[in-house]
């Protein structure tokens, strides 16, 4: 395909968080002095927050050129989603499991119904994009558990597992890898502020001529949980051990943290990887020859070892 004479306008959903932070990263290193094949409008609800800032900050020289723009915009607004999307060719989508903040929100999703203001948000992306005349939409989901799972499982949202969240170091220095899963059993592996961005610039590279309908499993080879801390160990010659918490224990801190709505979530999903096919991966969702990343894209997801390199675990 014939690259683009001019730079493609991406429009990325929460440009300041985990996902599309490395979806911001991954198109900028697309471009290089001879050919800019994008421009990235940073979506954000506030962009003057530390992240938002810290995101400016990181590319001085991109930003000057005008080739990265910090845009504010609430994805709840329709009317405000249409104008961020207004003139791109492309956009990244995401949703925030948390819930929009506003005066007097403490941002907690204390029952399963308020689970479904990422639904509201998701509705207003796609009919906003479409609008638009937006070419290329990538939108950043999971399976569901329900049906994976042949509906023994009827979580409302199948919530991501990201295996380093699982990592705590204790008072003594050692590394705690503490899921509430099996050490025997296979996991599939992913660092989402990393390898999802790499994804996606690939796909927005060739447009949707070549990837359009597409669904592209971003994880890699499954490894055993209980092995973690040893390549852990053997990267950065710490020590570390596999001390898996109880569902109890997960639920609640889950609970604590993001609301208590998301108990009986975090609880089933947990549940499901324990017993998922070990010869499917996306969670149980797909077979492996569906799985045409490479084939197609001729990207793979980073190693454990690679995240253990870039990550920085110093604290408690």
């Amino acid at each position: 395909m014939t690259a683009p004479t001019q730079p493609r306008t991406i429009a990325v959903l929460g440009a300041t968080g985990n996902q599309g932070n490395g979806v911001v990263r991954a198109l900028l290193a697309k471009n290089s002095p001879d050919k800019v094949l994008f421009s990235v409008r940073a979506v954000t609800r506030d962009p003057d927050s530390p992240q938002a800032q810290r995101l400016l900050a990181t590319y001085p020289e991109v930003c000057t050129s005008g080739h990265l723009q910090l845009v504010a915009s609430d994805v709840y607004d329709r009317a405000s989603t249409e104008r961020t999307f207004s003139g791109a060719w492309g956009v990244f989508a995401v949703t925030n499991n948390r819930l929009p903040s506003f005066p007097g929100s403490n941002r907690m999703i204390e029952t399963e119904e308020d689970l479904k203001h990422e639904l509201s948000a998701g509705e207003n992306i796609v009919a906003a994009a479409k609008e638009c005349g937006v070419r290329h939409f990538v939108f950043s989901s999971l399976p569901g558990i329900a049906e994976a799972s042949g509906g023994r499982f009827q979580s409302l949202f199948y919530t991501n597992v990201q295996w380093p969240q699982y990592c705590r170091r204790n008072k003594d220095g050692v590394f705690r890898f503490c899921p509430p899963v099996p050490g025997d059993k296979a996991a599939d592996w992913v660092d989402p502020s990393y390898d999802i961005g790499v994804y996606a610039a690939a796909v927005f590279t060739p447009g949707p001529e070549r990837t359009a309908s597409e669904i592209y499993p971003i994880l890699g080879p499954k490894i055993r949980l209980a092995d973690f801390p040893a390549i852990f160990s053997t990267v950065r010659s710490q020590p570390a051990v596999f001390d898996p918490i109880t569902l109890d224990d997960w639920g609640a801190t889950v609970a604590r943290t993001v609301g208590k709505g998301y108990e009986e979530d975090i609880r089933q999903m947990m549940e499901w990887i324990a017993v998922a096919p070990d010869g499917k991966i996306c969670y149980g969702s797909m077979e492996t020859w569906e799985d045409r990343s490479w084939e197609e894209l001729g990207v793979r997801v980073s190693t454990f070892e690679e995240w253990v390199e870039r990550a920085r675990l110093d604290g408690p």
